[in-house]
């Protein structure tokens, strides 16, 4: 039987099909519905204050007020250290040096880190501790809902508490092709091994086996457990766990750390732009009295290391918290004004962040990237110029050469072109030189080995002195450019005698003529 609609009834219908269009184009962000009403996102953006970090930070000339309550989400990691001696544990004591400046704080608790970064855009925290990598995320997606964030503190850098593992067998990363590997996605972790990876001279269809296969854990504890347990081949963990793994299962052996990457991951604290407008004078209090816990810590270490071990809930024995700090750099106001760099500079923490947003771009987990400018508010550090040294305590890198036989960490094998019979670099592979230069910053304790090397056509005497000249070349502006020191980067010509593929054929000549990048743990 024929059903016959009403004209009110074709009405009715056409709404609903107009509602479920709308509803598609705002769900895959075809169309932002909220912009388009002129809405703003009332339950991630709070009372609506955007920070112009570029302007002079203004503070109010005097107040009656009292300093509110700072709210502060950490997880269970050392680096936090010198905001924990600081309070005097997790909510503050009298007579801490947080006390004694009137500040009221409160660390919480919350060791996964999509459910921090939740905290901080509902209004549930005003301060998050995080990374840089894992921040590049976080900014993008706070962004599209309208939230407002900064970050304005370097808390450490990871200096050995962070490393892939590997067992018996696996000496590279390169090693790693085909294997099974734990880690837990979307935290520094991910990014470790991410960027590991592209740093080898495994091709993506290697490296995407490699993630297809990996078991994902919910924190950096687990794949450490997996591979004691000889359950995994490989996993990304941090210390004591990670020790504790390989001391377990025999013939394993770390990969690489952050020892090694020793300018990959660093703790940061990220501030709403809400509170950082309405409270710039707590802020900077906050800012001052961490900084102070950390050159607390340097001074009196044993006292130090009590405070951390008597916090309740915290779960770091004095002993452990002595160990685990033997695994990071707690950034003192040197480090941050040397990390966060001048403006327009290309810093450390603009060299991470941008890594960062590359991941993250080519995991779909982000659509637009960011000019790390816009997510650093320099402002409160700056302000405290004249009440710190500004001289570092980092003692400069001796480089070693590497004995012979030493199995490189990677191997890349790079197409960097020259002028026909010149060593005269062009134009588009001093950009493949440049990001070259990004990992060699990152992994700052690394020496480097540039090989030249040509396909069969011409005179073998002719070729090893050209492709020499032509590793020299790339060596010099690595130095010119960016100031490494010549001890890190050793340079050969191997000419015609190393060839990848046949020379019989045009297709293997052009594979023959590259570059070879070897990446070499400092002996040091």
């Amino acid at each position: 039987m024929a059903v016959k609609i009403e004209k009110g009834g074709w009405v009715f219908i056409f709404l609903i099909g107009l509602a479920l269009v709308g509803y598609g184009l705002y769900h895959y962000n075809i169309v932002d519905v909220d912009q388009w009403m002129g809405k703003k996102n009332a339950s991630t953006s709070g009372s609506g204050e955007v920070v112009d970090a570029s302007k002079p930070l203004v503070l109010p000339v005097s107040s009656t007020d009292s300093d509110p309550e700072v709210r502060v989400r950490v997880n269970i990691w050392v680096g936090c250290a010198g905001g924990l001696v600081a309070n005097g544990g997790l909510d503050t004591a009298a007579d801490s040096i947080f006390g004694k400046k009137g500040l009221k704080v409160s660390f919480k608790i919350i060791d996964d880190w999509t459910e921090g970064a939740a905290a901080l855009a509902t209004n549930n925290v005003d301060v998050m501790l995080t990374t840089v990598d894992v921040y590049a995320k976080d900014y993008a997606q706070f962004k599209e809902k309208g939230f407002g964030s900064h970050a304005f503190l370097i808390v450490d850098w990871s200096r050995g508490a962070d490393g892939v593992i590997g067992k018996q067998g696996i000496n590279s990363i390169e090693d790693l092709a085909g294997k099974t590997i734990a880690f837990a996605p979307y935290t520094p972790s991910h990014f470790l091994l991410w960027n590991g990876l592209k740093t080898s001279g495994l091709d993506s269809s290697q490296r995407n086996e490699i993630f297809n296969k990996a078991i994902h854990t919910k924190d950096g504890i687990e794949p450490a457990t997996l591979f004691a347990q000889e359950k995994v081949d490989a996993a990304v963990a941090w210390d004591p766990d990670m020790s504790d793994a390989v001391a377990k299962r025999p013939g394993s052996k770390k990969i690489y750390d952050t020892k090694i990457a020793n300018r990959l991951i660093a703790d940061i604290l990220v501030v709403s732009d809400r509170f950082a407008a309405q409270h710039p004078q707590t802020l900077l209090k906050f800012t001052q009295g961490w900084l102070e816990g950390v050159e607390f810590i340097k001074t009196e270490p044993a006292r130090a290391y009590n405070l951390i071990g008597a916090v309740k809930d915290f779960n770091i024995p004095s002993d452990l918290a002595k160990t685990m700090l033997g695994g990071v750099k707690l950034a003192d106001y040197a480090d941050n004004r040397a990390i966060m760099g001048a403006p327009g500079s290309n810093s450390d923490y603009t060299n991470i962040f941008q890594m960062a947003q590359d991941m993250y771009r080519e995991l779909l987990i982000i659509k637009h990237s960011s000019n790390p400018e816009e997510t650093l508010d320099r402002r409160f550090v700056e302000k405290l110029s004249g009440s710190f040294s500004t001289a570092s305590t980092e003692a400069p890198i001796e480089y070693k050469e590497p004995a012979k036989g030493t199995v490189p960490l990677a191997t890349q094998h790079r197409s960097i072109y020259f002028a026909p019979n010149s060593s005269h670099m062009s134009l588009d592979s001093r950009a493949v030189v440049d990001e070259l230069a990004s990992t060699m910053r990152a992994y700052e304790n690394t020496v480097v080995d540039i090989e030249g090397n040509t396909d069969s056509t011409g005179s073998r005497t002719a070729n090893i002195d050209l492709s020499h000249a032509r590793a020299d070349e790339v060596k010099d502006y690595l130095m010119k450019k960016y100031g490494f020191p010549e001890t890190r980067l050793r340079t050969a010509g191997n000419g015609p005698d190393k060839p990848l593929e046949t020379n019989a054929t045009p297709e293997g000549r052009e594979k023959n003529r590259r570059t070879d990048i070897k990446v070499y743990a400092n002996p040091s």
